[in-house]
């Protein structure tokens, strides 16, 4: 696919589209379903932390606690959950820890007969503590049961370095690596360059997260960056739906929510794009837990409904011109 050439921008203009760090080439690309398929949707994890016994010692279990209780005090978590969650710090010192979902959340897709995409980080930094070498043989679990696996970018402002983390990450894949979602979901002029000198298909940063009303959602659709470089617009984040900091929706309004964008996208003949981060398919967090398992439980029941990962979405993107 060659979605057209990057065209300039002029001095001072506003640059259009939530977070596009530039006009793309081609503004929306054209979406071409199989037979009998109505609707496209792509699933994917941010992997931020393969498990909590990172953060024992660090920065980001302060924040963790003070979300935690942010929640409490919104309404949000009954009172025993905050002993609940100290219990799990506690069972993570002890080597069980609720975090290390990762095993759990690709055997109960393989029994969904769906192939998700997995982004990994190739450097720490950012409340991301593990190395390459500490995932990479869950990294290759994936790979071999034939999940999609992408980078989780560091380096937005340096276009060598986000090359050379694609470059890192593809050593140890024995797949293809073509995707991107920058940590932080930070896009800027320099990332996509970084994907054009690292050999990447599409990225998957962009993501409006300001609309509440699913049903008036702009479902932002895909457009081509620069020729042979797409972006895949990110629609639902966990995180979004259930933070005080974002919706602060329980788990029978965020299910109603996302199956309501999903008839959206439907009706628009969109494709929607979701995430989890598979450190919240967890007992420390029952309620998302159970909201993707009935969300990917809703999705499959139809048989009109493509549910697959973000490299399998690029490949039904058309240029319309």
């Amino acid at each position: 696919m060659t979605p057209g050439r990057r065209r300039p921008v002029a001095g001072g203009a506003r640059r259009p589209g939530p977070g596009l760090p530039e006009p793309p080439a081609v503004p929306e690309l054209a979406v071409e379903l199989p037979a009998g398929v109505r609707l496209a949707v792509g699933l994917s994890h941010d992997v931020d932390h393969l498990g909590l016994r990172e953060h024992l010692v660090d920065r980001f279990l302060l924040s963790t606690a003070f979300n935690a209780l942010r929640q409490n005090l919104a309404g949000r978590f009954r009172p025993w959950r905050a002993a609940d969650q100290l219990a799990g710090l506690a069972l993570a010192a002890l080597g069980r820890d609720r975090w290390d979902t990762i095993d759990e959340l690709r055997e109960f897709e393989q029994a969904a007969g769906i192939r998700s995409t997995w982004f990994f980080a190739a450097r720490p930094g950012l409340g991301i503590r593990y190395a390459l070498a500490d995932a990479a043989a869950t990294i290759r679990r994936l790979a071999d049961a034939g999940f999609e696996i992408g980078l989780h970018g560091q380096s937005a402002d340096d276009p060598a370095a986000l090359a050379a983390e694609f470059a890192d990450l593809r050593r140890i894949v024995p797949r293809p690596v073509d995707g991107l979602r920058m940590h932080y979901l930070r896009l800027s002029a320099a990332v996509v360059d970084g994907m054009a000198q690292g050999g990447a298909r599409y990225d998957s940063t962009v993501m409006d997260r300001d609309h509440r009303d699913p049903d008036t959602h702009p479902l932002a659709a895909p457009c081509g960056l620069r020729t042979d470089l797409v972006e895949l617009p990110l629609h639902v984040m966990d995180s979004t739906l259930f933070s005080v900091t974002g919706f602060g929706l329980s788990e029978d309004d965020a299910l109603d929510w996302t199956l309501r964008l999903a008839r959206r996208a439907e009706s628009l003949g969109r494709v929607l794009v979701i995430n989890l981060h598979p450190n919240y398919y967890s007992r420390q967090t029952p309620e998302i837990r159970r909201w993707y398992r009935r969300l990917v439980g809703a999705l499959t029941a139809r048989s009109d409904v493509l549910v697959t990962g973000l490299g399998e979405l690029c490949r039904l993107l058309r240029d319309p011109r």
